[in-house]
């Protein structure tokens, strides 16, 4: 990938370019809950989700938008129920989001 299509990239995909020459991309504060973070990556793959990170690294999990299953990682019951009564607070919010800065 030359120079000015990597730039392009970036610039139309909100990418950024690692010191090794690859594109990537970053992901998008999109709310707190606790002292868990709620982020989505632009131009992420399906099925339509959001990534929960501890802030002390405790778990890093993924759910889905339909309906705040976990895709991936470990979370506990009580931080599941956390993140499930933000999901359900905020449920159009995320869906706005991907369908704007995800699925493009």
């Amino acid at each position: 990938m030359d120079n000015l299509e990597r730039w392009l990239n970036r610039y139309l995909n909100k990418g950024v370019i690692w010191p090794d020459g690859s594109v990537g991309f970053t992901k998008e504060l999109i709310g707190k809950v606790k002292s868990y973070k709620i982020e989505m990556y632009p131009n992420d793959h399906n099925p339509p989700h959001f990534h929960v990170k501890s802030r002390d690294g405790s778990f890093d999990a993924c759910f889905t938008l339909d309906d705040c299953s976990l895709l991936k990682g470990e979370v506990g019951r009580d931080d599941y129920k956390r993140i499930r009564a933000f999901f359900k607070d905020s449920r159009d919010d995320l869906w706005m989001y991907w369908n704007e800065k995800v699925a493009r």
